[in-house]
């Protein structure tokens, strides 16, 4: 089974891919170094199931992932939330002190800024990864560079910790989805959650009659972004989580939506993630 991650060994992508694939024998790790990339290899049918970041607790959403999704036919089948625990790795022979850049990906700067804008004249560096960053240092044998990664990246890759824990926040993790082709996808008796997006109206209250039925049918709204429609300036798509404890309640609500909301579609019904202890 052929599972592509964005990032190489040792990321956090390959952390949630063997976290949601735990019991696979014949798991196949894939690599790519962008998201755009990563979702085309899975239209390209080179991947049977993509795992890709949508959201932090610390940084937010990452709205060009959600962008990404509108572009192709995908369905989740899937969702797994990973822990997330920073460290700033080096050189075995460096100390923060000698340190002149620190690069990563800018998710996981974001995740550190209140500690990286402590350390006085160092220039941050964005990257396509975080363990591709440590890797990156391993290769070069820099000493004046850090990687903002993983603790297993650093072991990975040979790196010295230089500091744990730097993230904003201790209660931080992110939401990995697991994609899969239309055509592949198979539905999950155990579903309780679902992802829709859709399109209103642009008159007063025309959002609020949408997310009004939702209540009127108990179904509780996990998450709600909205995202710029290219082409039309001031128009835009929300992106909605859905979780529900009666079926049947969840899909006459959808037929309302279906038939009252502008440009609906769905993600997928699938089961939700198992939250992380924090």
């Amino acid at each position: 089974m052929r599972v592509g991650i964005q990032g190489v060994k040792a990321s956090f992508h390959d952390l949630a891919a063997r976290k949601y694939f735990l019991d696979n024998q014949n798991l196949k790790l894939v690599e790519h170094l962008s998201f755009p990339d990563l979702l085309d290899a899975l239209e390209k049918k080179e991947l049977d199931y993509a795992v890709m970041a949508v959201e932090n607790a610390i940084a937010g959403s990452i709205l060009s992932n959600y962008g990404l999704m509108e572009n192709h036919d995908f369905r989740i089948v899937g969702e797994v939330f990973v822990k997330i625990e920073m460290a700033l790795l080096g050189h075995v022979d460096s100390e923060i002190k000698n340190l002149k850049v620190i690069k990563s990906h800018p998710m996981a700067l974001l995740q550190c800024q209140k500690y990286l804008r402590s350390l006085k004249g160092v220039q941050l560096v964005e990257s396509d990864d975080t363990a591709q960053s440590a890797k990156e240092i391993a290769e070069s044998n820099d000493k004046s560079t850090g990687a903002v990664a993983s603790v297993l990246a650093g072991q990975e890759y040979g790196l010295k910790v230089l500091k744990r824990n730097i993230e904003t926040d201790s209660a931080n993790f992110t939401r990995f989805l697991v994609l899969c082709r239309k055509e592949n996808f198979k539905k999950n008796e155990y579903a309780n959650k679902s992802s829709i997006r859709f399109e209103v109206k642009h008159d007063p209250g025309s959002l609020a009659k949408v997310l009004s039925i939702l209540d009127a049918y108990e179904i509780n709204m996990t998450k709600i972004h909205s995202l710029p429609i290219i082409g039309r300036p001031y128009h835009y798509a929300f992106h909605v989580d859905l979780e529900w404890s009666c079926y049947d309640d969840y899909v006459n609500a959808i037929k309302w939506l279906e038939g009252r909301a502008l440009n609906f579609s769905s993600y997928g019904e699938y089961k939700s993630g198992e939250k992380v202890l924090l």
